[in-house]
């Protein structure tokens, strides 16, 4: 009889179109949640009082759900806890909706003491609503632990995790940044990982410091992902340059136990070169990994290092491709000549033009002295010279 009678003053009050009375909607429905003694009860009011949207209304959902979160222990299994579990799904998502902040200790409490993966999911996405940003170092962490392993129950995991996400991506806190990342490449379905890798774009401007922290400490399949990552955002060129120049040092000083790494190591180092040459100038300060690369890498890999030394027109990068010229002309005279050499001395003399530093000078003319290189070699030369003397 009593939820009968619920239910006539939730109709009656939704029939009511009276201005005077309206104002009064928020207080009425809150008196009626108010006096609902069991779960159905709470239920039938509640689906009602969501469907308002009035902001008085969120305090009395608030209490709602304390009422309900202590009542917990005694709901029985079934019928009753199916209900249970959907009224305070309800509640979550009302408090969330109306981001009413003073709820979140509230919902963080459902976060923990739920059994319920969509109860506890709809808690997490209910914080990043409200941006309770105080929540976000427990909701990564939430989401580290289930980054590290498959939980016993499977899907379970998965709905707590894409609980995790959203409300990460939604509190935009950088504490989100790396369990976002890892949740993007974890054990997960592709919809989980998909949204974890949608959701990282959210979280930073630039994430240049949170990129080249994965790069400093992580495998170099990550350290690529993460380095696509840092091109993609919107973080400006120069942090962008910061991060590609950290990929590249550690391309460098990370030793390679096998060839798929070793063939990963050149990916990163191509990828952060090919971004530095495309940038064009800069101080120097990257121009021994420049030449580094090309001392270690393969044929193709030397030619990248090549045109980022010319693009990079420092002092510094002058006397290194310099080296390098001087060096494969030295070769050519002792006789070593092949097709690979000869590519890559066009390459260094058109990256030499691009460069234009003085310091160049030299190396060019020793080229241009040799008889041997044929005349497509001397032609660069030649207009590698005159850049020089612009």
């Amino acid at each position: 009889m009593r939820t009968l009678k619920i239910i006539s003053m939730v109709a009656a009050i939704a029939a009511a179109t009276v201005p005077a009375f309206a104002d009064e909607t928020a207080r009425v429905y809150g008196r009626i949640l108010a006096d609902a003694e069991t779960i159905q009860q709470k239920y039938t009011a509640a689906t009602s009082a969501v469907s308002i949207d009035d902001p008085e209304l969120a305090p009395y959902i608030s209490d709602a759900l304390d009422w309900a979160l202590a009542a917990r222990s005694s709901v029985k299994p079934g019928p009753e806890r199916e209900t249970y579990e959907r009224l305070t799904r309800v509640l979550l998502k009302k408090l969330g909706d109306a981001r009413y902040v003073n709820a979140a200790a509230s919902v963080m409490r459902a976060v923990d003491d739920s059994p319920d993966p969509l109860t506890k999911a709809e808690a997490l996405i209910a914080l990043g609503s409200m941006r309770a940003v105080e929540y976000a170092q427990r909701v990564s962490l939430l989401l580290r632990d289930l980054n590290n392993q498959p939980t016993a129950d499977r899907d379970y995991g998965e709905k707590v995790a894409y609980g995790c996400v959203l409300s990460l991506e939604r509190m935009r806190s950088p504490l989100g940044f790396a369990p976002l990342f890892f949740a993007s490449e974890g054990w997960y379905s592709k919809r989980v990982r998909d949204q974890a890798e949608r959701s990282l774009a959210f979280i930073l401007e630039d994430p240049s410091d949170a990129v080249g922290a994965i790069i400093a400490t992580e495998t170099p399949p990550r350290m690529i992902r993460a380095l696509d990552l840092e091109f993609r955002s919107t973080a400006p060129a120069s942090g962008k340059a910061r991060v590609a120049a950290l990929a590249l040092a550690r391309g460098i000083d990370l030793n390679p136990r096998n060839r798929t790494e070793q063939n990963q190591l050149s990916e990163l180092r191509v990828k952060a070169m090919n971004f530095l040459a495309a940038v064009g100038p800069g101080d120097g300060s990257v121009s021994p990994s420049l030449a580094e690369a090309y001392r270690v890498g393969s044929p193709d890999e030397r030619l990248v290092a090549l045109k980022a030394l010319g693009a990079e027109r420092s002092p510094a990068s002058a006397i290194a491709l310099r080296d390098i010229i001087v060096d494969m002309n030295s070769a050519q005279s002792a006789g070593l000549v092949d097709e690979t050499r000869t590519v890559l001395m066009r390459a260094a003399l058109q990256a030499a033009a691009v460069n234009a530093g003085k310091e160049l000078a030299p190396a060019i003319q020793v080229v241009l002295i040799n008889a041997g290189w044929s005349s497509g070699v001397v032609s660069l030369a030649s207009a590698a010279q005159k850049a020089l003397q612009k």
